[in-house]
Order: C-alpha cells, then sequence, then structure tokens
C-alpha cells in the first residue's frame, strides 16, 4: 500500500533530447564575446567580440525555445512524438525492444498500451548525457509498469541479442548519435537484426540528414531488401512549430516503419 501511495504522490521525471551542458556551453561562449566588448581595447575589436557572440546568442535561443517545447511545461512535444511512434506499433503483445531508452518516455507509453507484452530498453548512457539507468527504473515504477521492463546498458551499434528475439522494435532519435559505428545503415540493420521475420518496427530518427545518413535513396535502397519499408516525414504526422523544423532541431525528421520480410 505504502509504495502504491508514493505513485500516486511522486511525479515521473523525464528528460527533454536537449542536453543542458551543451546550452550552458554556447550560453557561456556567449556571455564571454559579450563581456569583451565592455573591454578597454580598440572599437573594431570590441565590435567584432559582438558580431562573434551572435550565432552563439542564436544557439541559445534556439536550444532555449527547443527545451520549453519538448518539455512537459512548455508544448510537450516530446510526449507527442513519442505518442506518434506508439500510433505507428502493430502488436498486441510479444516481446518489444526500445533502442536508446534515454529516460524511459517512450518505452514506458509502449507498456501501457500493451499491457500484455515484455519489454526491454537499451541506452548506452554515457556521461554526456543526461540521462540514466536508475532514473528508467524510477520513472518505470512510478508509472506501475516496471514489472514488465528490463534495462540493460547496450550499444545500439552492438545489440546484446539473439538474432530474432523480439516481436517490436522502436527506437526515436538515436542512430544518427551512435558514436562507436560511423556507418549509420549498419546500426539501423544491427536493430532489424534483433527483430523476428514478420515482425515491426518504428524508428524516427534524422534521416534526411545526409551528413549522418547519406543519400536517402542509397540509403532506402540498402534496407529494402530485407523490409516492407513506409517513410513519413515527422512533420506530416505531427504540427509542428516552425522553429522545431529548422535542420538543427527536427528539420531533418523521418519516421521509418514497416514489417521485417526475412
Amino acid at each position: 500500500m505504502l509504495r502504491t501511495a508514493n505513485r500516486l504522490t511522486t511525479k515521473p521525471k523525464y528528460q527533454t533530447w536537449i542536453r543542458m551542458n551543451k546550452l550552458l556551453i554556447f550560453l557561456g561562449i556567449s556571455i564571454l564575446f559579450l563581456m569583451v566588448t565592455f573591454f578597454p581595447i580598440p572599437t573594431p575589436l570590441r565590435v567584432l567580440s559582438g558580431l562573434l557572440a551572435l550565432p552563439f546568442l542564436y544557439i541559445v535561443f534556439i536550444l532555449s525555445y527547443s527545451i520549453y517545447q519538448f518539455s512537459g511545461s512548455g508544448g510537450n512535444y516530446q510526449s507527442k512524438i513519442h505518442d506518434v511512434i506508439v500510433s505507428k506499433v502493430d502488436n498486441r503483445g510479444g516481446n518489444i525492444l526500445d533502442i536508446g531508452t534515454g529516460s524511459g518516455s517512450l518505452i514506458i507509453k509502449v507498456a501501457k498500451k500493451f499491457p500484455d507484452s515484455s519489454l526491454t530498453g537499451i541506452d548506452y548512457w554515457g556521461e554526456n548525457w543526461e540521462y540514466s539507468k536508475d532514473q528508467c527504473e524510477r520513472n518505470a515504477d512510478i508509472e506501475g509498469v516496471s514489472d514488465r521492463i528490463h534495462f540493460l546498458k547496450a550499444s545500439a551499434s552492438k545489440l546484446p541479442f539473439q538474432d530474432g528475439e523480439f516481436d517490436v522494435v522502436v527506437s526515436c532519435l538515436t542512430f544518427h548519435e551512435v558514436k562507436d559505428s560511423r556507418n549509420k545503415t549498419d546500426v539501423i540493420k544491427e536493430a532489424l537484426r534483433v527483430l523476428k521475420p514478420g515482425g515491426t518496427f518504428v524508428f524516427m530518427d534524422l534521416f534526411l540528414d545526409e551528413a549522418a545518413f547519406g543519400e536517402r535513396g542509397e540509403l532506402v535502397a540498402g534496407l529494402t531488401d530485407t523490409v516492407e519499408l513506409n517513410q513519413e516525414k515527422l512533420s506530416d504526422a505531427l504540427d509542428l512549430p516552425q522553429l522545431l523544423l529548422t535542420k538543427k532541431v527536427l528539420g531533418n525528421a523521418m519516421m521509418f516503419h514497416g514489417k521485417k520480410m526475412k
């Protein structure tokens, strides 16, 4: 009874995709340039320092705006995007894998929608991120689904699972962040490796970003020999504020979803 009462009075804590340390770094750089404008140095140097501060101030603005829009106290778009992903999941139970679990928001939504499922969430949870396995476990406990979710630290490039182990695989904004594999198509194929033939997947990532994934036609061609692939721009599935559609935020975001054929 006490544990149930604690769940009712404690709210889960889900981090946004934007790292606060990244925001603070750009804020610090912009403040430094602005401070130089007050130094007793030649006017051209002060003007130059002020001009150098502008792009960093713009980045600070975009990051701050994104944090607000993604957070539950703002536009709640991170949760809304996860809702879109969950709506694409074609499954009534079975084993489900979430690659890049973060603080657990997506996998917990999936667990709630499919109460007969057994779920695994993997993430590298590196020091450069503000997520943790403990945070995921606390959130799952608060949300009442901890008995069906197993969290595991692992890299998306080398999943510690057998071929065809899962009925469903989902992932949100993870593949482009994998540092131990330069070829992101290989990371996607690794996710599909652990999916059963006939199993379904929903991946949302910056698939339009050629710097990360290469030319989209080649990317798709590298996948369609094993899957039935549907492609959908995130902006077509969900109305997003215009500033979130900049290339540095979600302008390159697409969903790949479908079924594994073999």
